[in-house]
């Protein structure tokens, strides 16, 4: 954990960070009253949604640290209610509408059909662009947000669309070796280290030698390299050495000096007037190709980049003849294309549907049996739903791993086809009910289960025989014991979550969690068991650490935290768990 970032302060930082600086809790309240708010939950994490209240109106809102810091580098009011009054007032005096007031009802309708609870009006009157509390539907996150606004959605609600969404990689796809970059071929053997070669990934931060396909030698960052925009550094220079030659060609000519832009001037301009070179203030001027097609251009990007309409006149043909050659494909993504309604779209075939066809078109849902309208086009933009009547989403969790999906509990309030799999920021992970017995039930992130986490009863991988024993002899006194249970929780300061070896529901309500330490694995591990113990205390757990001979104490004085010294060979579980059971109730 770092220090304190403010100079002469020597307490610990409140949250974890490898660049960034921290900041110590005393030191994190001046930040939110100079913001003009106050906290009101425990402070967990920079980017968690906590909740404040404004000194100035009252307002009680989720902010992220980040942005509090934000706004306060901006120079704006943190409070939203408070910039969004300031912001609307200013807005009415300079339209001259001063006396708008708005129906509530409608405001009411509109945050219920977007996700959100309607909390009320932040004004009184509410008045046109005045702010509205509104509170999420999914994270409980509150907000105030003018009318216009509600219609975006809570952030935790978009699904942007992404290539790899739901795809599992194998083990070392990320490394630079086994990709299909061009930066591979651009790597300089000769100057470096082979342990760089066998090690690097296609997001390094490290530098390395490269050398372009034109020879030239440089040095930069491997994930800038490896990005789809980046050029050598001497050919980028002579592309635009070479790119100011062939302007400068052009310096001083006006439209009729040039052949081809003369041919297809028109603009109501003489052509004797414009300059080849200068920029429109608007959208350009005026071009008739050979097929007749208009565009509006600058000249310059008309002379070098051609008609646009031809263009997409050429695209469209290629399109037709591929669609042609195999009825059968489609250029929208398999799933929304298995969503193609069979009957319904005349002769219109799924190969001649373009990504973004603004034509309205019928589709059919698989697995609900909805049918719906919608374009292409907004199929795989702005919500991207799979069904908008169930509000079922694309790039789902149940789509790309059905067989994870089966094990999803119906307790939860949204099913797998609302989840994407890479999701692992919600306010509560959601309930899984093992498919080999539903009576093992535990909580963890759909990333986590996506990426091979699995049921922690059956799994017997990483538990040991005498834990094992343990576990079994917890069972047996108490009646409920489970063995390797996640628990999350924004309290724990070094991880999102443990893995507890034996948890028991006690009768007083409380949990207990029993911790085995064998002195061969936790030799060297000290300091990250007095973290897990720290962070499960903080829970609120009883937790019962057995170490074995010879393991020093971790030495935490808390009420709640016993520590029992077993020896290696000499176990007894049924005797240490009612050893434990008699310790907690003492």
């Amino acid at each position: 954990m770092k220090i304190c970032c403010v100079e002469g302060c020597g307490q610990l930082g409140a949250f974890t960070t490898r660049t960034r600086p921290t900041w110590c809790l005393d030191h994190l309240h001046q930040f939110y009253s100079q913001g003009g708010l106050t906290l009101l939950e425990e402070f967990t994490k920079a980017s968690a949604y906590l909740l404040t209240r404004c000194l100035r109106c009252g307002f009680e809102g989720h902010y992220r640290f980040d942005y509090v810091l934000d706004r306060l580098q901006a120079g704006e009011l943190v409070c939203r209610a408070c910039y969004w009054r300031a912001w609307a007032k200013g807005a009415r005096a300079m339209s001259g509408c001063f006396d708008q007031p708005v129906e509530i009802s409608s405001v009411k309708k509109n945050a219920e059909a977007h996700g959100y609870t309607y909390l009320g009006p932040l004004t009184n009157p509410s008045l046109e662009d005045d702010p509205h509390a509104t509170r999420c539907n999914f994270c409980g996150r509150i907000e105030a947000q003018r009318n216009g606004d509600i219609g975006w959605r809570c952030p935790c609600r978009r699904n942007p669309k992404s290539a790899t969404a739901g795809t599992k990689k194998a083990r070392g796809a990320n490394l630079l070796k086994n990709s299909s970059n061009r930066a591979v071929e651009w790597w300089d053997h000769d100057r470096n280290p082979e342990s760089l070669w066998d090690t690097a990934t296609l997001k390094a931060r490290r530098e390395a030698w490269w050398t372009c396909s034109e020879g030239h030698s440089f040095r930069a960052r491997i994930l800038d390299v490896t990005n789809d925009y980046f050029f050598c550094p001497e050919c980028q220079e002579i592309r635009r050495v070479a790119w100011e030659e062939k302007r400068a060609s052009f310096a001083g000519k006006n439209i009729a000096d040039v052949p081809e832009l003369l041919a297809a001037w028109d603009d109501d301009l003489p052509p004797e007037s414009v300059r080849v070179d200068e920029s429109h203030w608007g959208s350009g001027y005026r071009f008739r190709c050979p097929a007749g097609h208009r565009n509006t251009r600058q000249p310059l990007s008309y002379l070098f980049g051609g008609c646009s309409a031809c263009k997409a006149i050429k695209t469209g043909k290629a399109n037709a003849d591929a669609a042609a050659a195999n009825p059968s494909a489609s250029r929208l993504t398999p799933e929304i294309g298995s969503q193609w309604h069979p009957t319904k779209n005349g002769n219109l075939r799924l190969a001649d549907v373009s990504p973004e066809s603004r034509r309205v078109v019928w589709w059919r849902d698989p697995v609900c049996g909805h049918e719906f309208q919608a374009t292409p086009r907004e199929r795989d933009k702005y919500e991207r739903y799979r069904c908008p009547v169930c509000h079922t989403i694309l790039d789902s969790l149940a789509y790309h791993y059905p067989e994870v999906a089966d094990e999803w509990s119906p307790d939860n309030p949204l099913s797998p086809w609302e989840i994407r799999p890479n999701t692992a920021q919600l306010a509560e992970p959601p309930l899984w009910a093992c498919k080999n017995d539903p009576a093992h039930r535990w909580r963890a992130m759909p990333a986590a289960r996506v990426n091979g986490s699995q049921c922690p009863e059956c799994i017997e991988t990483g538990k040991s025989q005498i834990e094992a024993e343990y576990h079994s002899a917890a069972l047996a006194h108490w009646g409920n014991a489970k063995s390797g249970s996640r628990i999350h929780s924004a309290k724990f300061q070094a991880h999102s979550s443990w893995t507890v070896d034996i948890c028991v529901d006690l009768p007083s309500g409380k949990q207990l969690a029993i911790e085995y330490d064998g002195s061969y694995w936790h030799r060297a591990k000290a300091d990250v068991d007095r973290v897990k113990s720290l962070d499960l205390l903080a829970y609120g757990f009883i937790v019962v650490r057995l170490r074995e001979a010879p393991l020093p104490s971790l030495n935490i004085a808390d009420p709640n935290y016993r520590e029992i010294t077993v020896c290696p060979g000499a176990q007894d579980p049924v005797h240490d768990v009612a050893v434990i059971a008699e310790t907690i109730t003492s």
